[in-house]
């Protein structure tokens, strides 16, 4: 900070772009990573280990409900076992969704990630694209939430596996899952044996400043026939990110002209304001009298609190790394969420039952400074008011909160065949019941001319039940070539109770609450698929595939009157077809597979938001789109101490059949600057599917060797690249510019401990992940708020077993 009179000019936190100091970093860190690289070698997230004969071990998964490798199992899955994920570093989904083909994610930091697969966005709807299940627990997205359709994010220490299931896994999973399914696998119990671990991990973030965090594991054997398991998590990332308040905070006379917020006088700097604190505990206790029972109950609670997300405004850039605010008002973020499972298998002698109940609970909240996007509201008024206008309206200081408590009982039973290698089959029946409330409260005492001073208030519960039948199953026709095919049967629910008030609802200005306007949507059908699979050894399998997957359509809210144009109350369902044609082969002995696969999928109703020039946002069915591409994963041991692992995909995505209303909301230059249409001509005028990279790639090499006296040295480095897409803020597109990141990693171990140095962001690149992710009262045509990745970190991590 440089003063200057009684002006202050902040300085930035990262050199710009193309500056002698940026550039000559940047030279430094590309040279130290090639010359790493010629030490290290290390591995991507989905490479695997070497077995006793120096091949490529094999990860076993339950995708389809019954034990199987990712080789045998004709679909596209991609798995990582929880060793792998600790060689890695990776400690969220989100790390490890860049090495994924297919998978994408719109996130504005830890706990605000939405997933996305094969150009399925989801930026539309109530409902996420991607399935997401912790265990046998379906974890639902909060339905009317303006930070889009997020999960939690799970704190993976003591994970077993995590499965990426691609394409529609409707006949399995249910809705939400028409993209695919995340499944994370958590280690369970062990009966008649003692285990623990702990571990430290200790790093420094570039211009941020020290990281730490702890995770122990303990399993205790209870008698015979008991066994406890318990896992417990604490950690601290510092921000990078700050907060400024100016003395005078840059407005406009005109639509488009915005001061410089360089040179407005600072009042006060809250540096590094994005900070994380993420802990919680796990525990699940076995019950197993018998081979033929067994009983877990479990119980997660966690906590995640963030002191603002990780975004910053443009302008000035990502050279300065900072949020521009008009008063001082902390944008903090938390989620809580309590998680409740029981699990119950038994041997019929004829198939396996397995129940599978869940109860959670999560509540979310955050805050943001709504000063700047109600001073617009205001000033678009006050233009439009006929002659003699009002007085310019003030700057006033308010904050903005929204509150998304949600809650879900779900309830799977099926039976399992066992026992017969040539037939395998799955039925059961599925049950939902998510009830989750979106509540904002905008109201300050500055507000003398509405209802308890507020500008804007909602308490809009919305229900969502649904109810399903399923049947799944594989016959092997010959002793290479499979049939499979499955059908499941849905039915769903919901409605929404909207209650709106304040300064500019639908109903009268400055009134009370009145009676909540109530909205539904429903509707039923059916999910098939089929697949044809020829496998004529163990180490290749060929297959075709046809799946239909589907989301829920669900209610709109009310928007404010006459300031906004009217919306339909309601949108429909959509639903997709996916063609694949895929193989997966190992070669070598093992020592290289390559799993590939190209896809075609036609996207009927599109679910997408429309954001109007008032600023609140709509959900419509847009038209019809379609998506294809390949996807390509390749594992390769080039001797039995070097591997290398590269996966890439291709996703072309567009919206081919718009319907009539979206064409005109694309085509009106009314709400768009000039330049910014998504489309020349009504004939043209095909839209965007947001927040989907064309095209994504990893690449990673691994080194793993055993030293004198019993020690094994690891080494890993990797780089990722997500391509360029289009994104939205306030109400015209936004290209986001393609963006590399790479990780580098190397650790020494003997018997229980390790020991690991990492690099995490080698490069110290500024990604520019999303724009506007968070945008529910920052909303302004003037300036855009960019989600960004975590800066260069230099850390060690110590693990002990025993």
């Amino acid at each position: 900070m440089a003063e200057n009179g009684n002006r202050c000019a902040y300085e930035p936190k990262v050199p710009p772009n193309g500056a002698s100091p940026g550039r000559n970093a940047q030279r430094i860190a590309k040279l130290v990573g090639v010359c790493a690289a010629g030490f290290w070698l290390p591995q991507l997230a989905a490479t695997v280990s070497a077995d006793e004969n120096g091949s490529l071990d094999e990860i076993v998964v339950t995708a389809e409900k019954f034990i199987s490798t990712v080789q045998s199992t004709p679909i596209s899955v991609s798995a990582i076992s929880g060793d792998q994920l600790a060689e890695s570093g990776i400690t969220s989904v989100e790390g490890l969704a860049h090495e994924v083909p297919g998978l994408s994610m719109r996130t504005a930091g830890p706990g605000q990630t939405e997933y996305e697969a094969r150009g399925l966005a989801s930026n539309g709807g109530a409902s996420p694209t991607v399935g997401f299940y912790l265990d046998e627990i379906p974890l639902s997205s909060p339905a009317a939430s303006q930070t889009g359709k997020v999960v939690m994010d799970p704190n993976l220490y003591d994970t077993a596996r995590i499965e990426v299931l691609r394409g529609p896994q409707g006949t399995l999973y249910g809705s939400g899952s028409m993209g695919g399914t995340v499944r994370v696998i958590t280690n369970q119990p062990v009966l008649h044996e003692f285990q623990g671990s702990v571990q430290g991990t200790l790093s420094d973030t570039q211009g941020g400043s020290g990281n730490g965090g702890g995770n122990f594991m303990l399993n205790i054997p209870l008698g015979e026939v008991l066994a406890l398991r318990v896992v417990g998590s604490d950690s601290y990332r510092s921000g990078w990110i700050d907060q400024i308040v100016l003395n005078d905070y840059p407005t406009h006379t005109a639509p488009g002209t915005f001061g410089s917020v360089l040179n407005a006088p600072v009042q006060s700097v809250k540096t590094d304001a994005n900070t994380e604190y993420l802990y919680g505990a796990r525990a699940s206790l076995l019950f197993q009298p018998s081979d033929d029972f067994s009983m877990t109950a479990s119980a997660l609670w966690q906590h995640l609190a963030m002191g603002a997300y990780d975004e910053f405004d443009s302008p000035p850039g990502p050279n300065y790394l900072a949020r521009y605010e008009a008063f001082p008002v902390n944008e903090p973020t938390a989620d809580v969420i309590h998680i409740y499972g029981l699990t119950v298998k038994g041997d019929l002698g004829f198939a396996d039952l397995t129940s599978a109940t869940s109860y959670w609970k999560r509540y979310s909240t955050q805050t943001q400074d709504a000063s700047g996007s109600l001073y617009y509201t205001s000033y678009q008024e006050y233009i439009n008011q006929p002659a003699p206008a009002p007085p310019l309206p003030p700057l006033l200081r308010v904050p903005y909160s929204e509150i998304d408590p949600s809650r879900q009982f779900s309830q799977e039973i099926r039976l399992g065949s066992r026992g017969d290698d040539r037939v395998h089959w799955v039925t059961g029946a599925f049950y939902s019941d998510l009830r989750s409330t979106w509540i904002e409260n905008d109201s300050s005492p500055n507000n003398t001319v509405s209802y308890q001073g507020t500008y804007f208030e909602a308490n809009n519960p919305y229900h969502v039940e649904q109810l399903a039948f399923f049947a799944d199953g594989s016959y092997k026709l010959t002793d290479t070539l499979k049939l499979s095919a499955g059908l499941r049967w849905y039915r769903y629910q919901s409605s929404q109770d909207e209650q709106e008030w304040g300064l500019v609802p639908y109903i009268a200005p400055n009134a009370a609450p009145g009676p909540p306007i109530n909205t539904r949507a429903a509707d039923r059908g059916f999910n098939p698929r089929v697949d044809l699979s020829y496998s004529p050894t163990k180490d290749f399998t060929g297959y075709i595939s046809a799946s239909k997957g589907f989301r829920p359509g669900g209610a709109n809210e009310q928007l404010p009157q006459p300031a906004c144009p009217a919306a339909p109350l309601n949108f429909s369902s959509d639903s997709v077809w996916d063609y694949e044609l895929g193989e997966k082969a190992r070669m070598y002995d093992g020592w290289l597979s390559i799993n590939s696969d190209v896809y075609y999928i036609k996207w009927y109703g599109v679910q997408q938001s429309v954001t109007l020039p008032c600023g609140y946002q709509y959900q419509a069915n847009a038209g019809n789109a379609r998506s294809f591409g390949p996807e390509l994963e390749i594992r390769a041991k080039l001797t039995t101490e070097w591997t290398l692992s590269a996966s890439g995909a291709y996703t072309d995505v567009k919206l081919t059949d718009p319907s009539p209303a979206y064409t005109e909301y694309l085509m009106t230059g009314a709400i768009r600057p000039s330049g910014n249409t998504w489309c020349a001509s009504a004939d043209g005028c095909t839209g965007p599917i947001l927040n989907v990279p064309k095209a994504t790639g990893s690449l990673a090499l691994d080194y793993a060797t055993t030293l004198a006296t019993n020690y094994r040295l690891t080494a890993r480095i990797a780089d990722s690249w997500v391509g360029p897409t289009m994104d939205e803020a306030y109400y015209f597109g936004i290209r986001l510019p393609p963006y590399s990141l790479s990780d580098a990693r190397v650790g020494l171990s003997r018997d229980r401990w390790s020991v690991s140095l990492f690099v995490d962001n080698l490069t110290n690149k500024v990604a520019l992940l999303t724009s506007n992710n968070t945008s529910f009262q920052f909303n302004v045509p003037w300036q855009i708020r960019y989600a960004t990745n975590q800066p260069r970190t230099f850390g060690t991590q110590v693990d002990y077993r025993f």
